[in-house]
């Protein structure tokens, strides 16, 4: 009499969504370390933008993960440490480039209400800028991808703001500024070295503002968002050569930088520079909100990110910063006023 084998019994599958949660989590888990652990490389840069929602995708994942696992794991474990080590870092980020509470506890001598937007897409038809500079009055304002919008902002600006950095008739340009206040030594500034591309800037400005016999140096940037080697390298370039001019300038004057800056503030690029020139900023909340969205505004939260700035030296402390609503652009104007003190 024969004896049949038993039939092998196939190993259970693990079901897709613990796959799923199981993946997801790893995954966000390596994108936060390397964006504290391995700055300045594509992957790094790129995930710095969302270091926010990644952290709340990491912790929803790894709940998920642990619930349909009905077991707890050592990678578990590693994976809540590492969330928890960065969320540390998230925070620790944010105060490093904080402005100091004390500093507003100075006697103002002077103050200047600025505006800074990026124009790319932006729809004039409905006239949603003009009526949201006359609502807000700023004394100064920077564009960013102004291109040929030129001499559609001249037309409603310059009896306004009489003092502009502007490119010749018929020359498309980045960067332009119109001020209430005078221009002195107003200068558009090329970064020598940058690979040519539509898409990597190579050009600041910088100027005197001179606030009723008060000055502050003002500089406007807008470097190239690193969406690629060459952009990212252009990226790195420019913000090495804008910190060493400002260094070799030696101003006797404080110092305020806006513009859309291309770079959120856990991006080593951005924490090297405002510590390598001791500069300062704030936020519209608890943590840095969007100003630059991606697909809709209404995603603003998930898929969005701060990267329009307004930093400032010692002397000048940062007020009422506001992010505006949504008039067209992909980036949402930010506005401030610049308390300068003696």
């Amino acid at each position: 009499m024969g004896f049949t084998k038993a039939p092998k019994q196939k190993a259970p599958q693990t079901p897709l969504l613990l796959q799923l949660a199981r993946t997801g989590t790893l995954s966000v888990v390596f994108l936060l370390l390397f964006v504290f652990l391995a700055p300045g490389n594509l992957i790094s840069e790129a995930a710095a933008f969302f270091v926010p929602q990644l952290i709340v995708a990491g912790f929803i994942g790894l709940m998920l993960w642990i619930i349909m696992a009905k077991a707890l794991h050592w990678l578990h474990l590693a994976c809540l440490l590492a969330l928890a080590l960065t969320s540390y870092w998230m925070v620790t980020s944010v105060k490093q480039v904080l402005q100091p509470v004390s500093l507003s506890k100075e006697r103002t001598v002077a103050k200047l209400n600025v505006m800074s937007l990026n124009l790319l897409h932006m729809d004039y038809k409905a006239n949603a800028l003009q009526r949201l500079i006359e609502q807000q009055q700023p004394d100064l304002i920077s564009f960013q991808e102004t291109a040929g919008a030129t001499p559609r902002l001249k037309a409603f600006l310059t009896q306004t703001y009489p003092h502009t950095l502007l490119p010749p008739n018929g020359h498309e340009t980045d960067i332009t500024l119109f001020s209430k206040f005078p221009l002195k030594n107003a200068k558009r500034i090329q970064i020598p070295g940058l690979k040519p591309g539509p898409h990597i800037p190579n050009e600041f400005l910088s100027t005197t503002v001179d606030i009723n016999g008060k000055h502050i140096q003002l500089y406007t940037i807008h470097p190239a968002s690193p969406r690629g080697p060459n952009r990212l390298e252009g990226r790195t370039k420019y913000f090495d050569f804008l910190a060493n001019h400002i260094k070799s300038q030696n101003s006797e004057h404080p110092i305020a930088i806006l513009g859309d800056w291309n770079t959120p503030i856990w991006s080593n690029s951005f924490q090297r520079l405002l510590s390598d020139l001791k500069l300062t900023t704030i936020f519209a909340g608890n943590l840095p909100q969007t100003t630059r969205y991606f697909i809709h505004p209404s995603l603003k939260v998930i898929l969005g990110s701060q990267v329009d700035h307004i930093v400032t030296s010692d002397k000048i402390v940062i007020k009422n910063l506001l992010i505006g609503s949504d008039i067209g652009s992909d980036h949402f104007p930010i506005f401030a006023t610049l308390h300068i003190h003696p």
